[in-house]
């Protein structure tokens, strides 16, 4: 009897090995894995189970399976016949006591199997993955090698059977970009990262999505030179903005010429006696609207250039796009280090923010903690589209209205664009303010 007792406890304990090594390949990270494999034989041995997870899963499902069947040919006799003799110890005779025997074995075997057979291994799987992994991936090399054939006909089943349910040969994206949101969140949660990276990370994963314009310098607001202009014009215009590089036109910005550098501008005023500041100008970089603002990553890099002018289908200026703007786009607000008066997004003492119309509808969304704008800000690529689309109209200075648990009050106009906002959410707000600016009856 203690032969058949040691025996079940070792099937269990093999289960929980199966266990352990099926938890720990699949939540092994790879990159770890490679930076072991310089010096780990069995770390090398793991990368290539985690290479064809198919077969090393089919491996560990039979070992379970043989596993399972072997407990409960040898455990619910062995088992049940000790319990049963223990009864009969105790006085309890008949042909229920049997009964009570097998059904009691079944139940410490089943909780046994379920603790030390899978859960707890599973646990300790995930605790320390890649360790675990390097640790138990030559065995399970070996096992796939003994159970290769067993492992090619289930397989080959398992792929039939999934053809037919019409899965056959779609490709299934591993990680998708919202798996990565939440691992990126999670990891915030627990302390793994701090909340500007996850920020961060989320905002070049956005990205991706945004077009060129939601980006830009409106058409409008670019700073040109002009080579009809004078010297001392252009100079004034420099001293006057921080720009390191400018558009360049002649007479109207329908006509451009070019981009200049500030460094060339120097260079050229400090080495010639008529200095020419266009002596250097390159040609611009035009991309179209509707250009995913990640792709010019790469545009920048291959033109040799940090700026691009944006253009409609029919080769009109939209815009300027800069590689501070992308920049921007990821730091958000923790571009702008100085919450001057000019800052796109200054927050107020009160708990409101103050906004400039051309801020990023997510940049707002991040500053308000995530307020749901709902889905017709998907349209706007600005504070000020929005709001002005709520309007229905161009409001003037004091308008106000509530909306996603915000109220929105327009406090500068420049002609028809809304130039600045005050945001506050609807927890904290002030007294109410009426359409026409005064306080509200």
């Amino acid at each position: 009897m203690p032969t058949e007792i040691a025996i079940l406890l070792g099937l269990i304990l093999l289960n929980g090995a199966f266990a352990l090594s099926e938890m720990a390949v699949i939540t092994a990270r790879k990159s770890r894995l490679k930076q072991m494999a310089a010096s780990s034989r069995g770390a090398r041995a793991a990368l290539r189970l985690a290479e064809k997870p198919q077969d090393f899963l089919s491996t560990v499902q039979v070992g379970i399976t043989l596993v399972a069947i072997l407990t409960g040919l040898l455990g619910g006799r062995a088992f049940g016949a000790m319990i049963t003799g223990w009864l009969n110890r105790l006085g309890w005779e008949g042909p229920a006591v049997e009964k009570v025997g097998v059904v009691s074995s079944v139940v410490l075997i089943t909780f046994a199997t379920i603790v030390l057979g899978e859960l707890v291994p599973k646990r300790l799987g995930m605790l320390a993955s890649e360790r675990v992994a390097a640790l138990i991936a030559i065995p399970l090399e070996i096992l796939a090698r003994i159970c290769h054939p067993i492992v090619v006909l289930l397989s080959a089943v398992s792929r039939t059977i999934v053809r037919l349910l019409g899965f056959g040969r779609r490709r299934v994206n591993l990680v998708s970009e919202e798996e990565i949101r939440m691992l990126v969140a999670e990891s915030a949660e627990q302390g793994v990262i701090e909340p500007v990276e996850r920020r961060m990370v989320n905002r070049v994963l956005r990205l991706g999505d945004r077009p060129v314009e939601a980006l830009m310098t409106p058409r409008r607001k670019i700073c040109w030179l002009d080579v009809q202009a004078s010297l001392a014009d252009n100079l004034a215009t420099m001293q006057s903005t921080p720009y390191s590089r400018y558009p360049v036109k002649s007479g109207s910005d329908a006509d451009v010429m070019g981009v200049v550098e500030v460094k060339s501008l120097v260079e050229n005023l400090v080495n010639q006696e008529a200095p020419d500041l266009f002596a250097s100008m390159v040609a611009p970089l035009y991309v179209p609207e509707g250009t995913p603002a990640l792709t010019l990553v790469g545009r920048f890099h291959d033109a040799q250039t940090q700026m691009a002018l944006v253009v409609d289908e029919y080769g009109d200026i939209l815009g300027l796009l800069t590689t501070d703007d992308l920049l921007s786009a990821v730091l958000g607000s923790a571009a702008h280090t100085e919450q001057s008066p000019d800052s796109p997004l200054v927050r107020r003492p009160d708990g409101s923010l103050l906004v400039a119309g051309a801020l990023a509808t997510e940049e707002l969304r991040d500053a308000l903690g995530g307020v749901d704008l709902a889905a017709e800000a998907e349209e706007y690529h600005t504070v000020a589209g929005i709001i002005m689309a709520q309007f229905g109209h161009v409001p003037r200075v004091g308008e106000a209205l509530e909306w996603a648990g915000v109220r929105f009050e327009v406090v500068a106009l420049d002609g028809a664009h809304i130039e600045r906002l005050l945001v506050t959410p609807l927890d904290q707000e002030a007294p109410a303010v009426s359409d026409a600016g005064d306080p509200a009856a």
